[in-house]
Formats: structure tokens, C-alpha cells, sequence
């Protein structure tokens, strides 16, 4: 395709959803607002119970719904489609004037897991705050197959899928010395979107540190109100009790076969390693 035909596509594209299905919304885009942090990830492990529950806060306001993509899939939308799902200045200063503040977010779980989504975001706000949720691999990967299973979309048995899944990294691993960071494209490679590090390093090195919040699932599972209270903080706003307590999205089935969860121990630990070395920051995820 000529590189015309390619803007002359991405023009139609963006009159198409911004003008047509945003209409009035898009319209006022240069009158609305980004929103102030993303929760970037990870797939399974607690976002949508951040998405949920976190606008209890009176000076929080979500988008409209979850795992929007703007910055990966949808970032050749424009800007302006983008903000015509958040509010309006006029709307940001009223609550901001009844509260205290107002700041809005959006969760997508992608965002996460590609270097360019970090440079669109950063070439869109550099000052953007980053939250970001982790499981224990081991648990992110059975939950995820789980998922796929309910959603009918998988039919093998976990034990043949890791087995899959190993032998796909160290084959990747092999020819390349080391494990090319490209997630997006694996979405059934349930052991790779474990890899943390990988994920986590081209943020690290384009955000300042202290615009990023790296948790654990299992934190915020055993004290919901003091991992609040930390996100509160980190986002300047004033303390606020949580209520709701209930987990989104929640899976239930079989607990893992010992036998399985000690293999991916085994295979998660020098990863987790390296995230813990990263981050600064260790989890416990030897169980």
C-alpha cells in the first residue's frame, strides 16, 4: 500500500469513529480531559476489580468501560476519540471544586505488554502515573486457561498447553539468545504473558520510578484497604475507605495438580528474579 492510500485510509478512519460514532463527544475534545494514570496490568490478576471499585472515591472518575486500548490498538483514532469518553474541563473543575480534586483512568490490560503502547503514552502525557497489579505466574497462567475454557476457546488440558508453552520459549529462547518481548500476537502462550520483566523494563526506562505503583495480587487480596490507601497516596488524593469488597470476575474450578504447580515454580523462579531485581521489590510467589 502507498503511503497515500495509507493516510488517505487512517483520514476516513478517524472522520468515521470520531465524527460519526463519537459525534458531539469528539467534537469537544480540545475541551475534555486525558486521563491522569493508567492501570496498565496484568490479564487475571485484579484489574477489573480496580476499575470497579476505585471510582467509590469521590475524586475518581473511570472511563466508560475497561480494556479500551487506546494506546495499542486503537491509538490511530486520534486524541480526540480517545478524550471524548472522559470528562469535560467544565465537568473536572466542578467536582474538583466539591472534593478537592478530580482525577479519571483507564484500564487495559494489553497496555502492559508492548514498547510501543509505552511510547504512545508517553508521547501523549509524560507526566502520566502508572498502576500496575501482579499475580503470581503460576496462578496468572491457570486462571487465564481457565478463562479460555469457560469462553470455549480452549480444549486442551493445562498440563499439555504449559507443555506447549515451554517448549515454544526455550525454542524462541534458543534461536534468539533470549525471549523476544512480543505479547500481543501470544495471546493462548499463557507462561509467556508471565513473564513480568520483560514487560515491565521499557516502562521503567521512559517513566520515572516514582510514577510507577507495582503491587501484588495476593497484597491486595489480603488487605484490600491498605493497597487503596497505597493507591491513594501514590495518586495525591485524600485516604478513603472502599466498601466494596466483592472480587470481579472471579474464577472458580480445581485447584492445580501439585505435581503441575511445582514444575512452573520451578520454571517462573530466575523470571521472577529478574522482576524482583527490576523492580526492586519481592514478592512471595514460592508456594
Amino acid at each position: 500500500m502507498s503511503n497515500n492510500s495509507s493516510k488517505t485510509r487512517n483520514f476516513y478512519r478517524i472522520v468515521y469513529h470520531q465524527l460519526l460514532k463519537r459525534n458531539i463527544f469528539a467534537l469537544t475534545g480540545s475541551i475534555r480531559v486525558l486521563p491522569d494514570f493508567l492501570v496498565i496490568g496484568a490479564k487475571r490478576c485484579g484489574t477489573t476489580s480496580l476499575f470497579y471499585h476505585l471510582p467509590e472515591h469521590p475524586c475518581i472518575s473511570k472511563s466508560p468501560y475497561d480494556n479500551m486500548g487506546f494506546f495499542n490498538d486503537n491509538f490511530h483514532l486520534g486524541i480526540n476519540w480517545y478524550k471524548s469518553f472522559f470528562p469535560t474541563i467544565f465537568t473536572r473543575n466542578k467536582i474538583k471544586s466539591k472534593f478537592g480534586d478530580c482525577i479519571t483512568f483507564d484500564v487495559t490490560t494489553t497496555y502492559m505488554e508492548e514498547e510501543s503502547t509505552a511510547n504512545n503514552v508517553c508521547q501523549t502525557k509524560p507526566s502520566m502515573k502508572i498502576i500496575v497489579i501482579l499475580r503470581n505466574p503460576v496462578d496468572r497462567a491457570y486462571s487465564q486457561y481457565h478463562l479460555n475454557v469457560r469462553e470455549k476457546v480452549e480444549k486442551r488440558s493445562f498440563e499439555d498447553v504449559i507443555e506447549e508453552n515451554m517448549n515454544k520459549l526455550d525454542k524462541e529462547s534458543r534461536e534468539r539468545h533470549e525471549i523476544k518481548p512480543q505479547f500481543l500476537a501470544e495471546k493462548n502462550n499463557y507462561l509467556k504473558k508471565g513473564l513480568y520483566a520483560q514487560q515491565l523494563r521499557h516502562w521503567l526506562k521512559i517513566f520515572p520510578r516514582k510514577n510507577i505503583l507495582i503491587m501484588s495480587t495476593e497484597e491486595f487480596e489480603s488487605n484490600q484497604q491498605t493497597i487503596y490507601n497505597k493507591i491513594f497516596e501514590f495518586l495525591n488524593i485524600s485516604q478513603f475507605e472502599i466498601k466494596n469488597t466483592e472480587k470481579m470476575e472471579k474464577g472458580n474450578y480445581t485447584s492445580m495438580e501439585s505435581k503441575t504447580r511445582n514444575l512452573l515454580l520451578d520454571y517462573f523462579r530466575s523470571y521472577n528474579n529478574e522482576l524482583f531485581k527490576l523492580i526492586d521489590k519481592k514478592f512471595d510467589w514460592e508456594k
